[in-house]
């Protein structure tokens, strides 16, 4: 993930953006913006069914060759850990600036 205003990036490891509230926005921990992010549901959920169409055809594939095969825990384990990684990739996420309010002025 990167962020809007100050372009820095986060890594795999690393949170970028941390929630302070209750609400749905984020703050960026190195320029304290306000951020809001959009995960693409849609999206990722055809990025589990390829993981999970992938998996099932290698696991065929080993099969047939005479080994073994994957184990569920060893498949589930791969389909997480790519699931975790790529989700926090641009076509599955949209980070937004959420504009300051304006101060209001006593008169």
């Amino acid at each position: 993930m990167e962020c809007p205003h100050c372009h820095k990036t986060g890594n795999v490891f690393q949170r970028l953006f941390t929630r302070r509230s209750k609400t749905g926005t984020r703050f960026c921990i190195y320029c304290n913006a306000e951020v809001r992010v959009n995960y693409k549901w849609m999206k990722i959920f055809l990025l589990a069914l390829l993981l999970v169409v992938v998996l099932i055809v290698l696991n065929i594939v080993l099969q047939m060759i005479g080994w073994p095969g994957i184990t569920g825990g060893f498949a589930g384990g791969i389909a997480g850990a790519v699931l975790a990684i790529y989700m926090r990739r641009p076509p599955f996420v949209e980070i937004e600036l959420v504009p300051k309010q304006k101060k209001k002025s006593r008169k």
